[in-house]
């Protein structure tokens, strides 16, 4: 199974395995969104401009309760009307324009964290950089191609076109197997401590948790190896 699924992989994209590595780590990996940029804050303003009519229809609803919910758990267009029939919205006309409006995912607008471009350009020469987003591919493909990061990355990893999601350690142990490169030697950057925190460890690779609003670690979760608010820290955690 695992030879298989390398083999999707390499068709996403061709490291350079002949790249020199300095230091600990040999390849350092990302997650996407809430790591390399700010996706919920994007995801709440289109479901904020999705909601115009039904806000001004229902001017009662709490609307950021409903945006908070939806980003919460992953709802997507196709599941939107169900949602608003739940917060009591009965015009099924306008559930239904609400979730056409939604379901335009325009990422036109969409930026890097200040820093992470810069950041990566500095790694490329040294490290082996690469992927791993949870995810279906009609919405992680526009964001890699937005960000361009295929240029950038040696390789790109979403978990619907290999079959494999985080937190399960295959996802990183394919990766890792497409790079050459040893769980002992990679280093993960996310911000999900369910799925990225216990995902890399699960697989034997260090862990720094990228984390721009200063939450506690709760109690039940294994120390990362740091702790980040801006992706230029992470550059000392390597070189050193």
């Amino acid at each position: 199974m695992l030879h298989s699924l390398a083999h999707q992989v390499e068709r996403i994209s061709k490291p350079d395995l002949l790249r020199p590595c300095v230091g600990r780590y040999a390849a350092v990996l990302f997650d996407l969104d809430n790591t390399l940029f700010d996706y919920d804050s994007y995801w709440g303003h289109r479901l904020r401009h999705a909601l115009t009519e039904v806000c001004a229809a229902y001017p009662t609803l709490d609307v950021d309760a409903l945006i908070a919910h939806a980003i919460s758990k992953h709802i997507y267009a196709p599941r939107l009307p169900a949602l608003l029939q739940q917060m009591g919205i009965d015009d099924l006309e306008l559930c239904r324009r609400a979730q056409e409006r939604y379901r335009h995912n325009d990422y036109s607008h969409l930026r890097l964290y200040d820093g992470a471009e810069a950041m990566l350009q500095r790694l490329r020469p040294t490290h082996r950089l690469g992927l791993i987003t949870n995810g279906p591919v009609f919405t992680q493909r526009p964001k890699i191609e937005q960000f361009r990061l295929a240029r950038m990355m040696d390789v790109l990893v979403i978990s619907e076109e290999v079959g494999i999601a985080k937190p399960h350690p295959r996802i990183f142990q394919l990766t890792l197997r497409h790079l050459g490169v040893a769980p002992a030697r990679a280093l993960y950057v996310g911000d999900s401590l369910r799925y990225d925190l216990m995902g890399a460890m699960a697989a034997g690779v260090d862990f720094v948790w990228m984390n721009p609003h200063c939450l506690p670690l709760p109690a039940d979760m294994p120390q990362p190896r740091a702790a980040i608010q801006h992706l230029e820290e992470i550059l000392p955690i390597i070189e050193r």
